[in-house]
């Protein structure tokens, strides 16, 4: 305190002594110092991509989202279409067994009746039969004969009763 200036004070020569640092020393700090400002500029340009990848981030989480909502959607459309299809098969199945339960009540009532050169009404020859029938009814014309005019009314009553 009662010295004016630091180069008079006793105490203030040792420590700026202490405080004089080699070349070395100095060129260390200045190394440092301007890793500094280049770690500055890493650090800087490591945020911008930090920023970038979270931008990227972000709207990649937006699409998948979008894709899981598709995904889902899909899923219930699918559910959905698997379930009508069950839906069709089984009226399917019940159309079958019906057409089944049709086609013997056909050959159970047509089983006296022979067509023109057929054998009598068979599960083998059943497609020929019918065929064979529908076009006698729908080319009557050409079936005017009176054998083939009481072979079409007899068909009529044979079927007559059978439940469709």
């Amino acid at each position: 305190l009662t010295v004016r200036s630091l180069s008079g004070c006793p105490r203030a020569t040792s420590a700026m002594k202490k405080a004089k640092l080699s070349g070395e020393q100095m060129l260390t700090i200045k190394q440092r110092a301007s890793n500094g400002i280049e770690n500055d500029e890493e650090i800087k340009q490591l945020d911008e991509e930090i920023k970038e990848l979270n931008e990227s981030n972000s709207q990649m989480e937006a699409d998948m989202i979008k894709l899981r909502t598709q995904i889902t959607t899909m899923e219930s459309n699918l559910k959905t279409i698997e379930e009508e299809n069950k839906v069709i098969e089984q009226q399917n199945e019940s159309l079958l067994h019906e057409l089944a339960n049709l086609s013997q009540s056909l050959i159970h009532s047509l089983a006296n009746i022979q067509l023109p050169h057929m054998e009598p009404i068979n599960e083998q020859n059943f497609d020929a039969y019918v065929t064979t029938l529908t076009d006698m009814y729908t080319n009557q014309d050409r079936y005017q004969s009176p054998e083939n005019k009481a072979l079409l009314e007899n068909i009529k009553q044979a079927v007559r009763g059978i439940q469709v």
